[in-house]
């Protein structure tokens, strides 16, 4: 319930899945024989892209501390998150796991809850051919969508595919015709991300023994005076098995078998 603290850090490793898609792109220059003469890694921040727009046009100085940024570039922001009912799930199951410090307990979690996450990639380059070399590497992959296995919650060991779904993609070149001013096209590119987020972890208790009892419901007796509903179903018992482990003190790694006594 609300007031009870707890963090799965679902937010923070869904910022990092969509980030770490990315970090690894980089561009070729060559020359008029189609030679490579530079091979650059295109570096990904976090971040608006007016941010890096902003230390694009200050000028270099390093006795002030000011250090010009170079392109090409990537920064990726995240924008919305919107409910989605169309993968709703059922909210009784739960997903368990034993305990890391204790083997006698569990940890239980519910069924987590759908959300959709929008994010913005921008491209920051100088010229047209290193867009196009970065959006080569990209678009492919989408079609619409890119799966990715994320590790959603490592308390209880869940791994689930997420779908990255690429939603539109827009270019904008920030250059206004001053010969002193550096040129940034940026391509902006736009993704929903269909993850989840869970509730709180729970501890709870190993079941280790199990009693049935089954009733003869052909002999249904009526109620002797003084007798409450409890007692007369108790009468009514035809049979009990008890389940549980053998040997009784076997751990959850253990080779272990069951027993199971019929009492009459």
């Amino acid at each position: 319930m609300f007031g009870t603290y707890f963090y799965n850090k679902n937010i923070r490793n869904i910022v990092i899945l969509f980030g770490t898609v990315f970090n690894d792109i980089s561009i070729r220059r060559t020359d008029a024989s189609n030679v490579v003469k530079e091979e650059i890694k295109v570096p990904i921040a976090y971040g608006p892209a007016e941010k890096f727009l902003v230390r694009l046009r200050e000028a270099t100085d390093v006795s002030k501390g000011k250090v010009g940024l170079t392109l090409p570039r990537m920064s990726f922001e995240f924008s919305a998150i919107n409910y989605d009912s169309t993968r709703k799930l059922t909210t009784t199951k739960q997903f368990k796991a034993v305990h890391a410090s204790d083997d006698t307990k569990l940890k239980r979690v519910y069924t987590p809850v759908p959300y959709n996450f929008d994010f913005t990639l921008s491209i920051m380059v100088k010229n047209s051919d290193d867009g196009t070399q970065i959006l080569e590497q990209i678009l492919p992959y989408f079609s619409p969508a890119y799966q990715v296995t994320m590790n959603e919650m490592s308390t209880v060991g869940i791994k689930r595919d997420i779908p990255i779904v690429f939603t539109g993609l827009s270019t904008e070149d920030t250059y206004e015709g001053d010969f002193l001013s550096r040129r940034a096209l940026i391509h902006t590119l736009t993704f929903t991300v269909h993850a989840f987020m869970y509730g709180p972890v729970e501890d709870i208790g190993i079941i280790k023994e199990v009693d049935v009892y089954k009733y003869d419901q052909t002999n249904q007796y009526t109620l002797a005076a003084n007798e409450t509903p409890a007692e007369r179903a108790k009468r009514n018992i035809a049979m009990g098995t008890n389940i549980e482990p053998n040997p009784a003190d076997a751990e959850v790694d253990d080779d272990y078998g069951y027993t199971t006594t019929y009492t009459e």
